[in-house]
């Protein structure tokens, strides 16, 4: 005997795992959502379609369509069996994705302190996910986290600080958190909530030593990538304030083209000199001034020796700001 519903597709209901909602669709292109949609509606409901069926009921193009279908098998949305596509099981694929044999060792034989770690990482995890994603973290973003976890050695508190300070941003997306994650962990070696909090007020201070440049610049955009690099040099590898960055500015910014480079040349030059204070900064370009002064005494006194039956032709080298910041260049820099 055989048993069979009767139902009018057009009132059915076609299954749409979350987990295509929330970790697949944000990066796929619209076409892509509604072809997937269709085939998994298709499959449901046992219907055969072509390529230039799909392109008819898309409003697209058969060309089109497949370039679609090729993406999303290679997001592994669909895969191919003869000329048959399947509809992947997404649910599975993330419990397989996520499942972690035991091949080491039972709960019971970690040690305390391993078991506490555990308990910690899972506790803020779940925290992350009620605060910032009410509840509903997609599966993907435990994995990230697990991977902080291990690269970068982050206690559990800095991960829930990570997500705070991304939210207090108001910039919640994966390839942004990622990136500060990267730069506490990967650039700055923080691991635990006090390196963090001596970071972040180091961080406020730089914003403003940044904000201060761009003022006495009078520049009306923000740094590009390559200038913010040489002012985070500045304060966090040379150790050097708005005071001592202002002498470099003063010397040249008078030039019409001076750029953050200029002054990066006089800066470096003063940190490969050990300076580290405004006075011993201010001591050296005397000095340097003074040995300049005796340079270009010692050369017109030589002229006009050599010039003594000529009187009158001579005229005298006038050495500008330009020349004095010449001598800064470093030599590898010019090869």
């Amino acid at each position: 005997m055989k048993i069979e519903k009767i139902q009018n597709k057009l009132f059915g209901k076609t299954f749409v795992s979350d987990v295509f909602i929330c970790e697949y669709m944000p990066g796929l292109p619209p076409l892509a959502v509604k072809l997937y949609l269709y085939i998994v509606y298709a499959a449901e409901n046992a219907i055969e379609c072509t390529e230039d069926t799909l392109a008819m009921i898309l409003n697209s193009e058969s060309a089109v369509v497949n370039e679609n279908l090729i993406l999303l098998e290679s997001a592994g949305l669909v895969s191919w069996q003869n000329d048959t596509v399947l509809v992947n099981d997404l649910v599975q694929k993330e419990v397989e994705r996520n499942y972690r044999l035991r091949t080491v060792a039972r709960p019971d034989d970690l040690c305390t302190s391993e078991r506490e770690k555990n308990f910690a990482k899972s506790k803020v995890q779940k925290a992350i996910s009620d605060k910032f994603f009410s509840g509903q973290m997609p599966i993907s973003w435990y994995n990230e986290i697990d991977l902080w976890f291990e690269k970068y050695g982050f206690e559990p508190d800095v991960v829930f600080m990570l997500f705070q300070h991304c939210a207090n941003n108001h910039v919640m997306t994966k390839p942004y958190i990622r990136k500060v994650a990267e730069t506490w962990g990967g650039k700055y070696h923080i691991h635990t909530p006090e390196q963090l909090e001596a970071y972040l007020n180091s961080y406020e201070t730089y914003k403003m030593l940044r904000s201060e440049i761009l003022k006495r610049l009078k520049w009306r955009r923000n740094m590009n990538v390559y200038e913010e690099e040489i002012v985070e040099k500045w304060f966090y590898t040379y150790g050097y304030d708005i005071e001592i960055i202002d002498i470099a500015m003063k010397k040249s910014v008078s030039k019409n083209n001076a750029t953050l480079a200029t002054f990066d040349a006089i800066i470096t030059s003063w940190h490969k000199n050990g300076l580290t204070t405004k006075e011993e900064i201010l001591k050296f370009e005397e000095e340097r001034k003074k040995a300049y002064t005796a340079i270009r005494n010692g050369e017109a006194a030589g002229m006009e020796k050599a010039g003594a039956g000529q009187k009158g032709n001579f005229t005298q080298r006038d050495y500008d700001e330009d020349f004095l910041n010449s001598f800064y260049i470093d030599e590898d820099e010019m090869k």
